[in-house]
């Protein structure tokens, strides 16, 4: 009898160990999955990874419990029996759970991500920056540059929407390569613009990113039987004091205008 009860404490404590690994996994799985859509494709295929590694383990580890117990007690009467469905039942719960949460996860992160991603350039796009923005300290060091492609409307109304979006794809496939994601940040805003956001930057930094940018976007872009060359015009803007994104946008504009003025592949820094 006293066997008996030994055996059943064993296993109500097996199966409450076996609850709180599912919980830890979890947590570790959530914790992994935070944030995903902002991290690089190779943090998020590690990430990934680290997540099927968790869910294998605790899995794998509630199973050996299982067995440890099926096989040190041999003696079943109804006292054993049902802590052992019980236990049984905990594993398959556990494993829909984590299998259903891992599905939801990555369904809200793809979903974040088509709400926050240019799905021509994959840059971010306005509703990106609306959140960058909401996350931006008050008083942060902020270069806005304001990017335009020159002659783009003329190239879409002569060859057509399909050879416009091939040009603004391979832009932002030059673009893309001076994002950064704790300094730089790029946002697709409108057909043929687009804003760079340079966190802790001061003018001559804002002006030299600008060159560099120049020289990389202005060149000749072959696209199917068509040789285009484009330039671009960038307008600068420097936050002083309190961020004020609405202002620091209209500055920039407003300098990007004043840059196409000064002919192509030029850029222009805002003056009060």
């Amino acid at each position: 009898m006293c066997e008996f009860k030994v055996a059943e404490v064993q296993i109500y404590l097996q199966t409450l160990f076996s609850i709180l690994i599912a919980a830890a996994a979890g947590y570790s799985v959530l914790r992994l999955y935070r944030d995903i859509s902002s991290k690089t494709p190779q943090k998020r295929a590690i990430h990934t990874g680290l997540s099927v590694i968790i869910i294998v383990a605790s899995l794998w580890i509630m199973h050996q419990l299982g067995v440890e117990t099926l096989l040190g007690n041999e003696v079943a009467d109804d006292g054993v029996i049902i802590p052992l469905l019980v236990y049984s039942l905990t594993i398959a719960l556990c494993m829909f759970l984590l299998t259903r949460m891992n599905l939801v996860l990555a369904e809200r992160e793809q979903l974040k991500e088509l709400a926050y991603k240019d799905a021509l350039t994959g840059l971010l796009n306005k509703n990106g920056m609306d959140h960058f923005w909401d996350r931006c300290k008050v008083n942060e060091q902020l270069a806005v540059l304001f990017l335009d492609l020159n002659r783009f409307k003329s190239i879409n109304d002569s060859l057509g929407h399909h050879v416009g979006d091939l040009l603004l794809q391979e832009v932002g496939k030059n673009l893309i390569q001076f994002s950064s994601k704790r300094k730089r940040h790029i946002f697709r805003v409108g057909g043929d613009e687009f804003v760079i956001v340079a966190k802790g930057s001061t003018q001559k930094e804002a002006e030299q990113l600008a060159v560099r940018i120049l020289e990389k976007t202005t060149k000749s872009y072959q696209l199917g039987e068509h040789n285009l060359f484009v330039s671009m015009s960038i307008g600068i803007s420097i936050s002083h004091g309190k961020v004020d994104h609405f202002r620091l946008l209209n500055e920039a504009d407003t300098a990007m205008y004043a840059a196409k003025q000064l002919g192509t592949g030029r850029y222009s820094v805002y003056k009060n």
